[in-house]
């Protein structure tokens, strides 16, 4: 970023997730660039125990993410695509079967769909939950409506395109640095 910005030329959550960015260590960065194109080999894992395409791995893995850890979200993928019994929420179980017939079109929560698309390798999805909210400053308690969600999506993709990122490594590297880690 060459240009001086004046800061009431920028809105809180553009500052704040260009504070994140200046603030990562090397090794977020590095987890940060890495981390879709390994989450892409858990949906394609998926999708080849279910005989189908990375679309429909990615929206599987995607399908139970909401309020699950990685580890937990990976692990419900695997057990649903082995057949095995999933616990948790009927919504992420209904999500994800819906989405071996209708792939990223099954999830209708933006974060959802945005998440299947990234791991299926689109750069440009960003993905907006609970830590990306915390990271602009915003109440994560209620959730995002739809315009608050554009408008940080669009922040991150602002700010990728400032710092020489795709869109989903910036997100990704906001969530870390706010996380604290990429679990």
């Amino acid at each position: 970023m060459n240009a001086i910005i004046h800061p009431m030329d920028i809105t809180p959550a553009e500052y704040l997730y260009h504070q994140a960015m200046l603030t990562a260590t090397f090794a977020q960065v590095e987890q940060a660039s890495v981390w879709y194109f390994d989450a892409q080999e858990v949906a394609e894992d998926v999708a080849e125990i279910l005989g189908t395409s990375l679309e429909v791995g990615a929206s599987v893995v995607s399908a139970f993410s909401p309020r699950e850890r990685w580890a937990n979200n990976v692990a419900k993928a695997y057990a649903f695509a082995n057949g095995k019994p999933v616990t948790g929420l009927t919504n992420n179980l209904n999500m994800a079967k819906a989405a071996l017939e209708h792939g990223f079109d099954a999830l209708k929560g933006q974060k959802t769909n945005a998440f299947a698309r990234a791991i299926a390798g689109d750069t440009d999805a960003v993905v907006i939950d609970t830590w990306m909210l915390k990271a602009a400053g915003m109440d994560s308690s209620k959730g995002v409506n739809k315009t608050d969600y554009n408008m940080l999506a669009d922040t991150v993709r602002l700010i990728a395109s400032e710092h020489g990122l795709t869109p989903r490594t910036a997100q990704a590297l906001i969530w870390i640095v706010k996380r604290g880690s990429a679990e």
